[in-house]
C-alpha cells in the first residue's frame, strides 16, 4: 500500500513539472514570436518606444560588450540636446549598423523632424535616431540568449521541432486508437 502512495505522489509531481514546463515553453514561444513580428526595417525589435539592441560584435565597444542587450527608449526630438550621446542607424559597408555618437548641434526642421550634427560633422535625420544612452538600460549577456532565440536555428529548435514532435505523437496516438478493438 505504501508503494502505491509513493507512486501516486510521484505521478502528481511529474504532472506538475510537466505543466510548469508547458507554461514556460508557451510564454517563451509567445514572447519570441512577438519579438520577431516587431522587427523594423533594420532587423531590430521595436516594442512601442523601446528598441531591443543586441550587441553582436565590437561596434559599440568600449561602452558595451558583445552579448549585451540594450533596451533603448525612443526620446522625442525635444529631449535631445547638444552633448547627448545617442544611438543611431548608420549605413555600413554591407548593411545598416547601430552606432553611438555625441550630438554637436541640432536643428528643428518642423514639429516632428530634426537634424542632428554628430561629432565628425556627420548629419543625421531624426528618422535614424534610436535613443539616448542615458535613458537606455543594459542587460549583460541577455543579448546572446535573445540573438540565439531569434536566429533560424533557435526558432527551429525552440518552436518548430517541439511542435513537430507533438504532431507526430498525436498521429501515433490516433493510429493506436484506430488499432484498438472495439470494447462495445
Amino acid at each position: 500500500m505504501v508503494y502505491l502512495k509513493c507512486g501516486d505522489s510521484m505521478k502528481k509531481v511529474l504532472k506538475i513539472i510537466g505543466i510548469a514546463l508547458i507554461v514556460v515553453y508557451s510564454i517563451v514561444a509567445v514572447l519570441l514570436t512577438i519579438c520577431l513580428l516587431n522587427y523594423n526595417d533594420y532587423k531590430i525589435t521595436e516594442l512601442g518606444d523601446k528598441s531591443l539592441i543586441i550587441v553582436k560584435d565590437d561596434e559599440l565597444i568600449p561602452t558595451y560588450k558583445k552579448g549585451d542587450l540594450i533596451v533603448a527608449t525612443k526620446n522625442s526630438n525635444k529631449e535631445v540636446n547638444k552633448g547627448d550621446k545617442i544611438f543611431f542607424y548608420q549605413e555600413g559597408e554591407k548593411s545598416i549598423v547601430i552606432n553611438i555618437a555625441t550630438v554637436v548641434d541640432k536643428k528643428n526642421v518642423n514639429s516632428k523632424e530634426s537634424t542632428f550634427t554628430l561629432n565628425g560633422d556627420y548629419l543625421l535625420s531624426s528618422e535614424y535616431f534610436i535613443g539616448k544612452l542615458d535613458t537606455s538600460k543594459v542587460y549583460h549577456n541577455l543579448g546572446s540568449v535573445l540573438n540565439f532565440l531569434e536566429s533560424r536555428l533557435g526558432f527551429l529548435f525552440l518552436i518548430i521541432f517541439p511542435i513537430f514532435v507533438l504532431f507526430i505523437y498525436e498521429i501515433f496516438m490516433v493510429i493506436e486508437e484506430i488499432k484498438k478493438p472495439d470494447e462495445n
